[in-house]
């Protein structure tokens, strides 16, 4: 008479080590692809933050150009050659307003001052670091004087190109911003 064996139950060492290389191949796969998708995540919204803060720095002169005129006597009546690195306009209160690109450390930084440039406050945080800044006044010349060169509305062309600083080590595209507004205020 036979006896019947029980068979064993379970797995066998092989198959326990076959199933282990494909859970930690499917585990290492999958947190490769969370890291890098984390990582892009983080790119993507500093680069979306960098945007955001440029064109508010832009809106925030280009409400200024809208609402004064250009200060032609802060350049000496004449605008010799453009780009400029200062942009001084007058107010409708008749304050001068002006905007520059001043560096902190390694970091550039767009400032404004109300008060003919007794004071400067930055405009920008410190998460963007302004690279260039210019600003391409037209006509060279004051339309406002009594026989003017030119019968040109004034405008200003702003470039503006800035880099995100927290991004952890990632290197982004540096964002262009450029644009172009005129004055509101013509007299004559």
């Amino acid at each position: 008479m036979h006896r019947n064996r029980p068979q064993p139950t379970g797995f066998t060492l092989a198959e326990i080590i076959v199933a282990m290389a494909i859970f930690t191949t499917a585990v290492t796969t999958l947190a490769n692809i969370f890291l890098f998708s984390n990582k892009t995540q983080r790119k993507t919204q500093a680069v979306q933050e960098t945007q955001t803060d440029a064109r508010f720095a832009m809106e925030v002169m280009a409400q200024q150009i809208r609402r004064g005129v250009i200060d032609y006597d802060y350049y000496g009546g004449t605008i010799s050659n453009n780009p400029q690195d200062v942009l001084a306009l007058v107010d409708a209160n008749n304050n001068q307003v002006q905007f520059k690109r001043e560096l902190d450390g390694s970091r550039g930084v767009l400032q404004i001052s109300q008060d003919g440039g007794a004071t400067w406050s930055d405009l920008t945080p410190d998460s963007i670091s302004i690279s260039t800044l210019s600003f391409y006044l037209s006509p060279t010349t004051s339309p406002f004087v009594s026989s003017p060169a030119t019968n040109q509305q004034p405008f200003v062309t702003i470039a503006l190109h800035t880099t995100s600083t927290d991004t952890e080590g990632a290197t982004l595209r540096p964002t262009f911003l450029q644009t172009s507004i005129s004055t509101r205020q013509y007299v004559r």
